[in-house]
């Protein structure tokens, strides 16, 4: 079974640059990788340049993207841009179970969305849900 993501950037604005991400969305695989490997503003953008992805991988050519590799039209998996504030929203109607931001401190923060649809803040290092 598929654990759902979605990947952001935060902007300047208000708006976070979001793609989706269909597999392994959990703290220790995808959390791990962003961390590791996407951790600057170009690599970051690097990566939302691919639109929506089955997988992530340690660079963009190691993720399996749906316009790429499946040949899916771009203009439908393209980045697309939300309100910061509707992330939530989104990402119920996405059905991801994770939502990881890029902030503009440059770090990484990762929510889970509960059952009510509200984001809860998660360590991931730890996959567990951050304690404020």
């Amino acid at each position: 079974m598929a654990t759902r993501s979605l990947i952001g950037m935060n902007l300047d604005n208000g708006i976070t640059k979001i793609i989706y991400c269909h597999w392994d969305g959990y703290p220790e695989h995808n959390g791990q990788l962003l961390m590791d490997h996407y951790n600057t503003p170009a690599a970051i953008t690097a990566l939302m340049e691919l639109g929506d992805l089955s997988s992530l991988g340690e660079s963009p050519d190691q993720c399996s993207a749906y316009h790429r590799d499946r040949k899916e039209p771009y203009e439908m998996v393209e980045a697309r841009d939300v309100n910061t504030s509707e992330l939530a929203g989104v990402g119920d109607d996405y059905g991801v179970d994770y939502v990881y931001t890029y902030n503009n401190e440059f770090e990484w923060e990762c929510h889970r969305l509960n059952v009510s649809g509200e984001l809860v803040p998660v360590d991931i290092l730890s996959g567990k849900v951050a304690l404020n």
